[in-house]
């Protein structure tokens, strides 16, 4: 535990500025070097993000030092208040202003004084207006005296150090999330991904400002998450029905030109939201829309009767596309069939793109495991052997 001197208590205002005001000019010379080099390679944007980054420490830092000022003047004021207490417990106790030393450098109930060798518990009204001084016995005795005030760290931002990495552990594992699930950004395609983009951001947002929570456990947190947006994938990758349940699936809102009021209501689309998605797409007249598709993200495909057909996929992952065979007239046992005179099975099917003729399907296989082009036997000398089948 420290104790204060009344120099220290005295003297706690911007007893080290200078060396901030030092720190900041640094700064600005960085940030000026900086802005030449930029100004003069404009057509490389290194230099320009370098630039930018600068001016925004820059800012952080003066921002730092700007509300650091604010407290110390706070600070000052309450000080100069325990510097008058101090004096007149140095005259109650007739001893040396030099010799008194108080637990706190600002007023506050159940603050401990050292006179000389005798300890002091300060007692205060309510208003801190008046106070009373009660001798006391510490258990430990064994506190540090503080003379001199020592350069606050702080000033480059260590004091939200845990806020920092926090943001660190949030960003990467964004970072890692949409890595892992392919996505290349946070735009959602499905009502899990939008799930996950709403609880990741709520997850980081309300853990960073929370110092009862460490990193550990806050990076424990964005692991479980993350174990649990991942098993959904994969079940809803391995079944059909939960897919829908959970992602949905498309859905055929206008067929040549005639609007499915009920599968529109079905899905909360109403008249003017879906005049309004047409015109995003300069379609003015429903009654020109050959097909339009709801698609599980919430945006509208649709196309017209002057534009080509858009050819969807009629099989992707291993399963038929029910919008796309529906829409071309077809049925399973055809698709079936098709795919059998390929001698592939649909499981094993990436993407199967369907022709315009309607009788072919052109095939994009799952990569193969190697091994299983191989089969192991035993030559004339009893040996193993690989051979190829």
């Amino acid at each position: 535990m420290n104790m204060y001197s009344f120099y220290y208590v005295s003297h706690n205002l911007n007893s080290l500025g200078f060396v901030y005001w030092a720190i900041f000019a640094l700064i600005a010379i960085i940030i000026m070097g900086s802005g030449i080099i930029y100004f003069k390679n404009k057509s490389d944007l290194r230099f320009r993000n370098l630039f930018i980054l600068f001016v925004l420490f820059g800012c952080l830092m003066l921002g730092l030092q700007a509300n650091k000022i604010m407290q110390q003047r706070t600070s000052s004021n309450q000080s100069n208040q325990t510097a008058l207490i101090m004096k007149s417990i140095s005259k109650k106790t007739h001893t040396s202003v030099n010799k008194v030393y108080v637990s706190q450098t600002t007023l506050g109930k159940g603050m401990l004084v050292k006179a000389g060798d005798k300890y002091y518990q300060l007692q205060f009204d309510d208003g801190l207006t008046n106070y009373t001084l009660n001798k006391t016995n510490p258990v430990n005795t064994d506190f540090k005296i503080v003379n001199k005030q020592k350069f606050d760290w702080n000033v480059f931002g260590l004091q939200y150090g845990d806020i920092i990495l926090k943001l660190l552990v949030g960003f990467i594992m964004i970072v890692l999330q949409i890595n892992l699930s392919g996505k290349g950004n946070l735009a959602p395609s499905n009502a899990i991904d939008q799930l996950q983009n709403y609880t990741l951001g709520g997850i980081i947002g309300g853990v960073i400002y929370n110092s009862d929570i460490s990193v550990i456990q806050f990076i424990i947190i964005l692991l479980i998450w993350s174990i649990i947006i991942f098993m959904s994938k994969f079940v809803t990758s391995q079944s059909d029905i939960l897919n829908r349940m959970l992602n949905g699936s498309p859905q055929v809102i206008i067929n040549n030109g005639r609007i499915n009021v009920k599968t529109a209501l079905r899905q909360g689309i109403n008249g003017s939201e879906l005049s309004f998605k047409l015109r995003t797409m300069g379609i003015k007249d429903f009654r020109e829309v050959k097909n339009a598709v709801l698609e599980q993200n919430g945006q509208i495909t649709a196309s017209t009767y002057d534009q080509e057909a858009v050819n969807y996929p009629i099989i992707t992952d291993g399963k038929i596309n029910q919008v796309v065979m529906n829409r071309q007239g077809l049925n399973e046992e055809q698709i079936e069939k098709i795919v059998q005179e390929k001698h592939v099975k649909l499981k094993n099917i990436y993407i199967g793109q369907l022709n315009e003729n309607n009788h072919d399907i052109e095939i994009v296989k799952y990569p193969t495991n190697n091994l299983t082009n191989y089969k192991v036997e035993r030559n004339n000398n009893n040996k193993l052997r690989i051979k190829r089948k």
